[in-house]
C-alpha cells in the first residue's frame, strides 16, 4: 500500500508536557511513512528543543486562543490529504496510521476514521476494559455490525446517547473537509459537537475496531479539570438537550454523569 506523504500527525503542544517526547516517538515509530509537525501557541525552548532533536517541523501560532483555535491551527498547517491531531499526552501504536489509511483509501468519501483505544493510567499500563470504555463500545453497536456508515442515522448512532467517538483516535480526510472549524463555545465537547455536525454532511464515518492508541488519564489533564468544575456536565447536558430536548436530556444526564467519574484516576 503506497501511503508515503499522505498522512500527518499534527502534534498540539501546550506548555512543557513531560509526556511530549513519548508522543513524538509513537508518531515516529509508525509502520508506514508519515509526516509529523508540532504546532503550539505556548512556545518554549523545551518544545523547540524536542522538535529540533527529532527533526520535526515546529510552528508557532502567534494568536493564543483556546483549544478550538489550537486544533484548527494545527490542522491548517497540514499539507497531506489525511491527518490526526496528536494530543501531546497520548501515544499511538505503530500500526495506527496504516490501519486508518487502509480505511481512508478503500472508501474515498470517508470524512473521519476512528479506532478503539485504551487508557494509559499512572501505573504505566494500558487499560482497555474499563467500565466506561465497554459502555462506549456498546454505543458503537452499529459500527460493529458495519464498519462504514454513510447514512445520517448510522453516523449519529454513535453520538445520540453519548460521545462514543474518542477525539484522539480520529483521523480527518482533509480533501473532503477542506477547512476544519470547531464550535468555540465548547471547551470540552467541541469534538462531540463537531461529529454531530459532520454526521449531517454527505460522506462516511469509518471505524477500526482495534485498540490502536492509548489516551493518558491524569489529574493534570484538561478533561479531569473540566469534570471537577462541572464544565463537562454542563456541556454534556447542552448537547443532549440539542439532540433530545430538555426533558429526555435530564433523564439521560441522571445516568450519564456517573460515567464522567471513570475519567478520573
Amino acid at each position: 500500500m503506497k501511503t508515503a506523504n499522505l498522512f500527518t500527525f499534527a502534534i498540539c503542544a501546550y506548555k512543557d508536557s513531560p509526556y511530549l517526547e513519548d508522543a513524538i516517538l509513537s508518531a515516529k515509530r509508525q509502520s508506514i511513512p508519515v509526516e509529523i509537525l508540532i504546532a503550539t501557541s505556548t512556545p518554549s525552548d523545551y518544545i523547540a528543543g524536542l522538535a529540533a532533536k527529532h527533526q520535526i517541523e515546529y510552528i508557532v501560532n502567534p494568536h493564543r486562543g483556546n483549544i478550538a483555535t489550537d486544533w484548527e491551527f494545527a490542522l491548517a498547517q497540514v499539507k497531506t490529504p489525511y491527518a490526526a491531531i496528536l494530543h501531546q499526552d497520548d501515544i499511538y501504536f505503530e500500526n495506527y496510521a496504516e490501519k486508518v489509511m487502509e480505511k481512508m483509501l478503500k472508501h474515498p468519501d470517508t470524512l473521519i476514521t476512528f479506532t478503539d483505544y485504551g487508557d494509559l493510567l499512572s501505573d504505566g499500563k494500558i487499560h482497555s476494559k474499563r467500565g466506561y470504555l465497554i459502555i462506549k463500545r456498546m454505543l458503537l453497536w452499529a459500527f460493529y455490525l458495519k464498519k462504514h456508515h454513510r447514512c445520517r442515522w448510522g453516523k449519529r448512532s454513535a453520538l445520540v446517547l453519548g460521545n462514543a467517538i474518542s477525539c484522539p483516535t480520529v483521523s480527518y480526510n482533509l480533501q473532503a473537509l477542506k477547512s476544519v472549524k470547531y464550535d468555540q463555545s465548547y471547551s470540552v465537547n467541541l469534538d462531540w459537537a463537531k461529529w454531530l455536525e459532520l454526521a449531517d454532511l454527505p460522506g462516511a464515518f469509518a471505524f477500526v475496531p482495534e485498540v490502536l492508541m492509548a489516551h493518558r488519564i491524569d489529574d493534570s489533564m484538561e478533561t479531569a479539570a473540566a469534570i471537577a468544575d462541572n464544565r463537562r456536565y454542563n456541556e454534556d447536558r447542552r448537547i443532549f438537550e440539542k439532540i433530545w430536548g430538555k426533558t429526555i436530556a435530564g433523564f439521560l444526564m441522571f445516568f450519564y454523569k456517573n460515567a464522567c467519574k471513570a475519567n478520573q484516576v
